[in-house]
């Protein structure tokens, strides 16, 4: 039996107008799509004077079933439902695709995690639309997200189990237990680009000692990541961020690093502070990553009472650091995440 979404009425209703938007509709139309022939040019597709839906080139639906699938995997899963035309179109159906990456939904943050319903209500962390997923009770309790994905833990002490989630597509994978005590702060995944593997997944942790772990599909522990520089150990603080299939650390003074699974998973510094911003010290000092929910990575050092805000940038080669020095940039930084806050408190 087929898997169902778990997507709300709302989808289904807009699928059904879809449906019925096919039927006895006139005009005249092109169909423009960039880059579609073999020498990367602009193609035409002239369409029939009736608006037939269901009847669309099969290049049109093409190129935007892909475009969907990049963007947002909720779209890509109405675009499919409209009718059997288009869902042979697109063929790859989310629902059995397992741990695929190219089917995380990246842009959806799950809002009330202490205040587990039937139903959690997710929220998108760009245009503030919400969803309500079924989270099945036996998987626990959520202790770290990723991407869209969750990371749930039932049980207790050294028998806790942990599973990795989609809520939307509700592909689900085990993972191994960490080690006893431990406290995940955060989580991530690494993976190359948008490739179809399962992917691998990496945990910070904290209690008894500072550890990042990283797991590989196949594997059945964890492996500890190297995280020492000249045979010293580099603390990391406030976890870290992981995007599109590279999973980034901040270290307390507000130097970026990034795991490298190659040949064996360690830390590698990705951008560094300019000397005019470092810090001699680490002592009262610690930093954290953010998203501002618009694409943009944002480092964020705190020192006594004063917040400084770096914004990252990987145009170049080498990764920099820049100091957010207007108080209207560093508003117009977070209002993203302050309009995504106060709708999921209202």
């Amino acid at each position: 039996m087929e898997p169902v979404c778990q997507l709300p009425l709302a989808a289904a209703a807009a699928a059904t107008e879809a449906r019925e938007a096919a039927i006895g509709r006139t005009q005249k139309f092109f169909v423009f799509i960039s880059g579609a022939d073999a020498g990367d040019q602009e193609s035409v597709c002239f369409c029939t004077e009736e608006r037939d839906w269901m009847n669309l080139p099969e290049l049109v639906v093409s190129a935007v079933a892909e475009i969907a699938l990049r963007s947002d995997v909720t779209d890509y899963i109405r675009l499919r439902a409209v009718c059997k035309p288009w869902r042979v179109v697109a063929k790859a159906d989310p629902m059995l695709m397992g741990m695929d990456p190219r089917c995380f939904p990246r842009n959806w943050d799950i809002i009330d995690e202490g205040a587990r319903r039937e139903k959690t209500r997710f929220m998108h962390t760009l245009t503030g639309a919400s969803i309500w997923l079924k989270i099945p009770p036996d998987y626990g309790e959520v202790i770290a997200s990723a991407e869209g994905c969750l990371i749930l833990a039932s049980g207790r002490g050294c028998e806790q189990k942990l599973r990795l989630f989609n809520p939307v597509t509700r592909a689900v994978a085990d993972l191994p237990a960490v080690p006893c005590g431990s406290k995940i702060i955060s989580a991530g995944f690494i993976y190359d680009g948008e490739a179809d593997a399962d992917p691998s997944v990496v945990l910070c942790a904290v209690d008894p000692i500072q550890r990042i772990v990283y797991y590989k599909p196949g594997d059945t522990v964890w492996r500890i990541v190297d995280d020492e520089e000249h045979g010293e150990l580099v603390p990391y603080s406030g976890g870290g961020l992981s995007v599109r299939g590279r999973f980034y650390v901040p270290t307390p003074t507000g130097n970026l690093r990034m795991l490298e699974p190659r040949p064996q998973p360690h830390l590698v510094y990705v951008a560094r502070q300019e000397a005019r911003h470092r810090c001699g010290s680490c002592f009262g000092v610690r930093s954290s990553l953010e998203d501002d929910g618009d694409g943009q990575m944002l480092l964020l050092r705190f020192m006594a009472d004063n917040v400084e805000v770096f914004m990252v940038d990987f145009s170049d080669d080498k990764g920099s650091l820049t100091l957010v020095e207007d108080q209207e940039d560093i508003d117009n930084c977070f209002r993203p995440l302050l309009a995504l806050g106060s709708m999921s408190s209202g």
